[in-house]
C-alpha cells in the first residue's frame, strides 16, 4: 500500500510538526511513501531539505499548484474544471484558503501520484495521546499509523479519531452557554460545556479502546483509501466576506462524513486520540474570560461555525427558514451573554455573520454543484470512474 501523509499550513516554516509523525511512522515501522503539503504564503528551504531527506517531500503552493496543472493540461481537462478545482476563489495574500479547496490540493496530488491511502493531519496535532496519570495527565507514545491501517486493510475506507487535549469549546461558566451552543448548532455539546468548570473541556484517551463505526470525520486525524473517491464527494467549504474581511467556513470534514454516510462507505472510529494544541501553549488551560488569545481564537471559531451551518442545514435538507430564524433566536442572547462574561464586545458581532451567511446560502450551494461537476471530469479522467 502506497501512503502518503497530507498537511495544509499557511507556511512551511518548521519541519517538527511532519518530522514527528515520520519519525513516529519509522519506530513503528510504517513506510510513508511521501509528504505532500498544500501551503499558501511561504515555503523556507532548509525546511524543505531536512523532511525531503527523510521522505520525498511534494510540497504544492496553492496559488501555483504546478504539477497538477500540468497534469490537468494532459488529462484534457476543461477549463471551467481547471479553473473551480485549482483557482483559489479568494485572495491569498494573508493565508486564507477555504479549508475544503485547500484539502483537495492535496488530495489530487495524491490521487495523481497514485498513493493508494491518504493520512490527513494538521500542523497542531502530534501523534502522542494523553494518558490518565494519577489524576492528572501524561503524554504517551502511539502508533498513529499502525492504528489506522489496521482498520484500512480489515476493510474500512475511511478511518479517523477524535482528539486528547482542550475542545475548541473553552472552560466557561456563564448564563447563556445553552442559547449559544444553539447558535452555532453545537447543542450536542451543551451539557459536555456547561460542566467544563468540572473537567475544564480537557480529553484524555479512553482507558480502554473502543473501536466502532462513526460517520463523524476530523480532518486533522484522519485516513482514506483513495480508491473510496470513486463514490466520495470532494472536501467542500465556503467563505463570506463582512466589513472588509473574509471569513472561512468550517465544516469540510464534517461535510466528507455526510458524503461517507450516504455513499454507504465504511468509517470507523479508531478511538485513538491523538493531542491537539488547540490553543498553541498546551497544557496551558485556556482562559475564555481573561484571555485575549483564547478570546480570539472561540471568535473565529464561531463565525466559521455560522458560516458553515446555512449549507449544512441545505445538505441536511433542513428548512432553511425555520433553522435560520431558530438559530438566530438563541445566538443572540448567547452571543450576548459571552460578550459580558469576556468583557469582550467583539463577540456581539458574529450575530452580523451569521445573518451574511445565510444571505449567501445560494452561492454556496452554487459552488458546491460546481466543485462537484468538476470532480466528476477529474475522477472520471484519472480512471477512477469508469
Amino acid at each position: 500500500m502506497k501512503i502518503a501523509l497530507g498537511m495544509i499550513i499557511r507556511s512551511l516554516e518548521s519541519e517538527t510538526e511532519i518530522l514527528n509523525f515520520i519519525d513516529n511512522a519509522e519506530k513503528y515501522g510504517h513506510k510513508l511513501d511521501c509528504v505532500i503539503v498544500a501551503y499558501t504564503l511561504r515555503l523556507d528551504e532548509r525546511v524543505a531539505g531536512k523532511i525531503n531527506g527523510r521522505i520525498p517531500l511534494v510540497a504544492v503552493n496553492v496559488n501555483k499548484p504546478g504539477h497538477i496543472l500540468d497534469k490537468f493540461r494532459r488529462l484534457g481537462m476543461s477549463e471551467d474544471t481547471v479553473k473551480t478545482l485549482t483557482e483559489c476563489p479568494i485572495d491569498t495574500s494573508r493565508g486564507l484558503v477555504p479549508y475544503g479547496f485547500n484539502r483537495n490540493i492535496v488530495l489530487m496530488e495524491a490521487l495523481l501520484r497514485e498513493m493508494d491511502a491518504l493520512f490527513f493531519v494538521d500542523s497542531d496535532v502530534y501523534p502522542v495521546v494523553l494518558g490518565h496519570g494519577g489524576g492528572s495527565f501524561v503524554k504517551e507514545e502511539a502508533d498513529f499509523f499502525g492504528a489506522h491501517l489496521e482498520h484500512l486493510r480489515a476493510g474500512a475506507e475511511v478511518t479517523t479519531a477524535e482528539y486528547s487535549g482542550y475542545n475548541i469549546l473553552p472552560p466557561a461558566s456563564f448564563d447563556g452557554m445553552a442559547d449559544l451552543a444553539a447558535g452555532v448548532q453545537k447543542e450536542d455539546k451543551v451539557a459536555f460545556w456547561q460542566k467544563s468548570p468540572e473537567h475544564k473541556t480537557l480529553t484524555l484517551q479512553p482507558r480502554e479502546r473502543v473501536v466502532k463505526p462513526c460517520a463523524k470525520i476530523l480532518g486533522g486525524n484522519a485516513a482514506v483509501k483513495l480508491g473510496a473517491f470513486s463514490k466520495l464527494p470532494p472536501f467542500f467549504s465556503s467563505h463570506y466576506d463582512l466589513n472588509g474581511e473574509t471569513f472561512l467556513a468550517r465544516g469540510e470534514d464534517t461535510l466528507l462524513g455526510l458524503g461517507i454516510e450516504r455513499s454507504g462507505l465504511t468509517c470507523t472510529d479508531i478511538a485513538l486520540h491523538i493531542l491537539h494544541d488547540t490553543y498553541k501553549d498546551f497544557p496551558k488551560e485556556p482562559d475564555l474570560k481573561c484571555d485575549k488569545s483564547v478570546q480570539e481564537r472561540f471568535y473565529y471559531a464561531c463565525t466559521g461555525w455560522v458560516g458553515r451551518n446555512p449549507f449544512m442545514n441545505h445538505l441536511l435538507g433542513s428548512d432553511l427558514k425555520a433553522t435560520r430564524e431558530y438559530q438566530r433566536e438563541r445566538l443572540a442572547p448567547g452571543l450576548a451573554s459571552l460578550a459580558k462574561y469576556t468583557s469582550n464586545p467583539k463577540f456581539n458581532t458574529v450575530l452580523g455573520n451569521f445573518d451574511k451567511s445565510w444571505d449567501n446560502v445560494g452561492r454556496y450551494v452554487n459552488e458546491y454543484e460546481q466543485t462537484l461537476e468538476a470532480w466528476g471530469e477529474f475522477t472520471e479522467r484519472i480512471g477512477l470512474i469508469s
